[in-house]
């Protein structure tokens, strides 16, 4: 299995405050230096706590939600870190407040966390400010519109802008966002199904959800190299086996098998594009019909001579 192989889900308080300890006192406490006096508080009695458990069901990542908008507590163990469980927690946290109602959120980001919230439409409100030793900054979210427009960064085929991925997280956040707001197809050109992008557990809800949206939707994955993908195994070929009428993987034709660019096509509209498979530095827009159809072009002719990769489907993940 790889490393991504997480899950997450509400935390009960107190039964579960001991799993809860595991990860916050290490992260707070041992690695930043906050008095444990002020790491547990009243709050936690009514928050909404969030915990990630690996596969062998050890806390691995947390958060909370108050009542009155406030995001805290979000934490990750160090070897968690990178692999898009921040932007999980988030993403749930933000979609548990709109559906309770909340119509803003707030937060004290760490100085260095700034633009990862930055990043899921936060913006900062205020000056900066101490707290435990460590300067913070208050940023807000509203969800006074739709949740999509808000959380996503950016409207599939109405925002125009360039984006540059530098980040595996980057590439996380609008790889999920992009196929959320998907209505028909999907279209994924990889070397190896990045599952530091790929095999996240929204990116897999998000494609899950395409997948099943209507009888027309289509998602098309082209694989150079199953390598990794049989040694570790990956979400998205048992989501492929579980739905083989939408999702369908293939090997690209001889010709792009050393193909050097990888990319993502979402309803003819979006795209994440990299020109080097093996470096994160790439570009995505949500509103460029133009460019998506020049690599449409080339993905449907590596699909036209490709063929289905009978070893995945044969495969037991």
């Amino acid at each position: 299995m790889t490393q991504s192989d997480y899950t997450i889900r509400k935390a009960k308080w107190p039964e579960e405050r001991e799993l809860l300890r595991q990860v916050r006192e290490p992260v707070f406490v041992g690695e930043q230096g906050v008095p444990l006096a002020m790491e547990w508080d009243d709050d936690d009695l009514m928050a909404h706590h969030l915990l990630a458990l690996d596969q062998d069901q050890r806390p691995i990542a947390t958060a909370r939600l108050l009542g009155n908008g406030q995001i805290g507590r979000m934490a990750v163990v160090p070897e968690w870190r990178n692999q898009g469980i921040g932007t999980a927690l988030l993403l749930s946290l933000l979609q548990h407040a709109d559906s309770i109602g909340l119509q803003t959120l707030f937060l004290h980001a760490q100085s260095s966390a700034e633009p990862f919230y930055a990043k899921a439409g936060f913006t900062a409100s205020g000056e900066p400010f101490m707290e435990a030793g460590i300067e913070h900054q208050m940023m807000v979210l509203s969800l006074n519109k739709d949740l999509a427009e808000e959380l996503f960064l950016a409207q599939l085929g109405k925002t125009a802008e360039l984006y540059h991925l530098h980040t595996i997280e980057d590439h996380q956040i609008h790889a999920t966002s992009m196929v959320r707001q998907a209505k028909r197809h999907l279209a994924i050109f990889s070397q190896t199904l990045d599952p530091q992008i790929l095999d996240t557990p929204s990116f897999i809800d998000a494609t899950k959800q395409l997948a099943m949206r209507s009888r027309i939707s289509r998602i098309r994955i082209l694989l150079q190299d199953n390598t990794l993908v049989v040694q570790q195994g990956h979400r998205l070929v048992e989501l492929a086996q579980r739905l083989s009428t939408a999702i369908e993987i293939r090997i690209p034709g001889e010709e792009y098998l050393e193909y050097a660019e990888n990319f993502i096509l979402v309803d003819e509209l979006g795209y994440l594009h990299r020109k080097q498979a093996e470096n994160l530095l790439g570009t995505a827009c949500y509103n460029d019909r133009h460019r998506v159809n020049r690599m449409q072009t080339i993905f449907d002719e590596a699909w036209e001579f490709g063929i289905p990769d009978r070893e995945l489907a044969r495969l037991h993940l």
